[in-house]
């Protein structure tokens, strides 16, 4: 379901004045970045784009009132998030064009990537399976007693996938502490929303799990900001899952190949209208929070940035193969210690037997190991 209202009511709450520029600083940002890429992208000099345009404020409000040590799982259109945690803009552009100073060096030119340092673990296409890797990034905190929570985004199209179901059964049924933000943008990548569920929205899908579903305007940052800040502020004291549903819209195509000619023109219109940095640009002039010379000095100074991190990313050598970086880079080091057998300590046994003893034994030497099956716990398993 879209939205209709065409106006934004943004609300401050008890917000400083600095947070609500910090906000507009950090909302700015991706949109301006993304401005240049599509004028690489036509220049040739980037090889695909997936744009976010419109959507900002659902990246920039989740990671802004997530804490540092939080890990959040994005989408191919969540600039934000990377640009909120720092990444250095030239480590971007160079991931974004190939380069070796790029986080996959060179093995993707788009954002199948992740980072340890800044707590970001890499989208996963189709997006439904990173929604069980964010099942075991808090099941980690809540064994570990970290009082964390989790934030992992999906989109329309995903909703469809059986990892969203699972994801979310098993979040609910372990109250594991995970923000599931869904970006309701109407489409999956062209398949328009009402042929994918009979229900109105996806915060009723909540109700099927036996969780709660919270509902905001994807575009309003103040709101979005504040939700998040209040939901995660009480998952990390009463650890749950919770379906955030950010109502948005995409302002351009799923990829920048594939254009919007199946999208009614009367949407990009409307929504147009609720631009999120234009609208929350407007709010904080209004309000004198900003002026158009404080505008002006932002951009400029992003700008900057931009065009230094780009010098810094184009200046870098082309990739040069290498088998051996290839193979470090793909295996982990593992000096591996077999334990051999001995008269003393070998039996004979099914191989069926020998499988869950083996289990059982890597439980004993590794007190982190987790094991899901069917009826393992007070069954004992069905084999």
């Amino acid at each position: 379901m879209l939205m209709t209202e065409h106006s934004l009511h943004f609300r401050r709450e008890n917000l400083s004045d600095e947070v609500l520029i910090d906000l507009y600083k950090a909302l700015l940002k991706p949109r301006m970045i993304e401005e240049k890429m599509l004028v690489l992208l036509r220049q040739g000099k980037l090889a695909k784009w997936f744009s976010g345009i419109g959507q900002e404020a659902i990246s920039v409000g989740t990671a802004m009132a997530l804490h540092r040590e939080e890990y959040i799982l994005p989408m191919h259109r969540n600039l934000g998030v990377f640009t909120v945690r720092g990444i250095p803009l030239n480590r971007l552009f160079s991931q974004f064009t190939g380069k070796p100073g790029g986080f996959t060096k060179g093995r993707d030119r788009s954002f199948h990537m992740g980072t340890q340092e800044f707590h970001i673990v890499g989208m996963i296409s189709h997006l439904g399976p990173q929604m069980g890797v964010a099942d075991g990034v808090a099941l980690g905190n809540l064994l570990k007693k970290n009082p964390h929570v989790t934030a992992v985004f999906t989109g329309d199209g995903a909703s469809s996938e059986g990892d969203f179901h699972e994801s979310i059964n098993v979040a609910a049924v372990w109250d594991l502490p995970v923000i599931f933000v869904i970006e309701n943008n109407g489409y999956g990548l062209s398949t328009p929303s009402s042929e994918q569920f009979r229900c109105k929205q996806f915060i009723d899908k909540a109700i099927g799990y036996g969780i709660e579903g919270v509902q905001v305007d994807g575009n309003n940052i103040l709101e979005v900001y504040n939700t998040v800040n209040e939901l995660a502020a009480s998952m990390r004291e009463r650890p749950r899952p919770i379906i955030l549903e950010c109502m948005t819209f995409r302002m351009r195509g799923h990829e920048e190949a594939s254009g919007t000619k199946y999208v009614p023109q009367e949407l990009f219109e409307m929504w147009g209208k609720k631009d999120p940095i234009k609208t929350y640009e407007e709010y904080l002039l209004n309000e004198g929070v900003i002026d158009t010379d404080f505008v002006d000095r932002i951009r400029a100074g992003i700008k900057e940035e931009i065009e230094k991190g780009l010098s810094i990313a184009f200046a870098e050598k082309e990739i040069e193969p290498d088998d051996a970086r290839e193979l470090n880079d793909r295996f982990a080091p593992y000096d591996a210690k077999p334990i051999l057998a001995t008269s003393e300590n070998k039996s004979e046994k099914r191989f069926l037997d020998a499988i869950s003893d083996g289990m059982k034994q890597g439980m004993e030497r590794h007190p982190n190991l987790v094991i899901m099956g069917q009826d393992i716990a007070e069954y004992g398993g069905a084999f």
